[in-house]
C-alpha cells in the first residue's frame, strides 16, 4: 500500500511538473483623460487634488491581475493645469492610478507634446517617483536605447511592451525628447530588438485609427496585420475614444497566435459624444509550460463614465458594467436609462463585431 502511495504521489508531481503550466493575467484599461471639468471636480477645499473616488468602484475588478496597463492621453506638467486642447493634470491622477494597481503607463499618443520638453520630461518625472513603468516617450536617445522596448520581468514571464502613436497634433517634438511614431520600418527593427532579448510575448499599444468611430478602419487592419506578421502577439489600439471591435487569430489546432484589441475606448474623460462615456477593459490570460508561451483567454468587459451631482458638486465615477444596478444610487432615472440603453447597444455591437473575443462574466 505504501509503495502505491509513492507511486503515485510521484506520478502526479512530475505530470504536474511537465503539463502545467504558469499563468500571467493581464489587464488593460483604456484612455485616462483630464479635462477642465474633472480637476475642477478633484480639487478638495485644501487646494489638493483627490482621484481616489473616481476609481473606488473600478479598483476590485482589476486587482486580481498580475499587471495591469493604461493609455495616459496628458502630461503632468505642473501647475497651471489645463484641459483640452492642451492637457495637463495633477500628479495627484497618476498617484490615484498607482493606488489603483496600474503598473504600466502608454505615454505615446496626440497629446504628449501639449506642453512642450517640461511635459514630456515632468511627466516621466512623475511615473519614475511613483515606481511605475512607462514606454512611449523618451527623455533622451540614450533613455530610448535602455528601455525600448519596454522588457518586464512578471511572475517569470518576459513581456516586451512597446508603444507608438500616429502624431501628436502637429506640435513638434522638442530636441532631445523622443515620441514613438508609428513607421512599419521602426516598428519592424523594434521588433528584431525585442526579439534579440528573447522574450516570452512582444504587447504592442498603438494610438491610431479615427475618433469616435465604432469600427476600425482598412490602414488599422493594415497595420495589425503586419505587425502580428513580424512577431507581436497583442495589440491594444487607443485614440477613437470609442469601443471598437477586438478579434484573435488561431492556429490550426485552435490555440490563439495574436489578438487585437483596436480601442478600448475611454476609462475616465469629460467628453459628450456619443458612445464615448462607455469604455472596455482587456483581460488577457498567458500560460507557459516548459516548451512555449501561449495567449489562453481573451475577453473583455465593459466600464462606464458617470458623472454625479451632489451638493452641487460634480464627482466622476469608473463604474464597471457588473456593478452598474448596484450603483443606482448614483444616477437619476434618465441618466440610468440613458447610460443602460447604451451598455446594452454596446454589448450586441461587439457581440457580433467581436471574432473570439467574448464578454467575462
Amino acid at each position: 500500500m505504501k509503495r502505491i502511495f509513492i507511486f503515485v504521489f510521484l506520478y502526479c508531481f512530475f505530470t504536474c511538473h511537465l503539463f502545467c503550466s504558469d499563468t500571467l493575467r493581464l489587464v488593460f484599461i483604456g484612455d485616462i483623460m483630464q479635462h477642465m471639468p474633472q480637476i475642477d471636480a478633484a480639487k478638495m477645499p485644501n487646494g489638493t487634488y483627490d482621484y481616489d473616488s473616481c476609481f473606488s468602484f473600478v479598483a476590485n475588478e482589476i486587482k486580481y491581475a498580475d499587471f495591469k496597463v493604461a493609455n495616459l492621453e496628458l502630461t503632468l506638467a505642473g501647475a497651471p493645469y489645463s484641459g483640452y486642447p492642451c492637457f495637463s493634470a495633477p500628479d495627484a491622477i497618476a498617484e490615484t492610478l498607482k493606488k489603483t494597481g496600474i503598473n504600466l503607463l502608454s505615454t505615446a499618443n496626440n497629446h504628449s507634446c501639449d506642453r512642450g520638453s517640461k511635459g514630456i520630461t515632468r511627466t516621466l518625472d512623475v511615473i519614475d517617483r511613483l515606481g511605475m513603468y512607462h514606454t512611449g516617450t523618451y527623455r533622451n536617445i540614450a533613455e530610448k536605447m535602455f528601455s525600448h522596448p519596454q522588457i518586464i520581468d512578471i511572475k517569470g514571464f518576459r513581456i516586451a511592451f512597446m508603444s507608438y502613436t500616429y502624431g501628436t497634433n502637429g506640435l513638434p517634438v522638442t530636441y532631445p525628447n523622443i515620441v514613438n511614431m508609428i513607421d512599419t520600418a521602426d516598428i519592424a527593427n523594434d521588433i528584431k530588438l525585442a526579439k534579440q532579448r528573447n522574450p516570452d510575448m512582444i504587447i504592442c499599444l498603438i494610438h491610431w485609427g479615427l475618433e469616435y468611430q465604432l469600427k476600425h478602419n482598412s490602414e488599422q487592419k493594415m497595420l495589425a496585420e503586419f505587425m502580428t506578421s513580424h512577431g507581436i502577439n497583442l495589440i491594444i489600439g487607443s485614440h477613437p475614444h470609442v469601443v471598437q471591435p477586438m478579434e484573435t487569430q488561431t492556429d490550426a489546432d485552435g490555440n490563439i497566435k495574436s489578438a487585437v484589441v483596436y480601442s478600448l475606448g475611454n476609462a475616465v474623460s469629460n467628453q459628450n459624444y456619443e458612445h464615448t462615456d462607455i469604455g472596455a477593459m482587456a483581460h488577457i490570460a498567458l500560460v507557459k509550460n516548459d516548451t512555449a508561451t501561449k495567449i489562453a483567454d481573451c475577453k473583455y468587459s465593459l466600464i462606464l463614465r458617470h458623472r454625479h451631482v451632489e451638493n452641487r458638486k460634480t464627482n466622476f465615477y469608473i463604474i464597471p458594467a457588473n456593478k452598474f444596478y448596484d450603483s443606482r444610487q448614483l444616477f437619476t432615472e434618465t441618466e440610468h436609462a440613458a447610460l443602460r440603453k447604451t451598455l446594452e447597444s454596446t454589448r450586441k455591437r461587439l457581440n457580433v463585431a467581436n471574432k473570439n473575443f467574448p464578454e467575462k462574466k
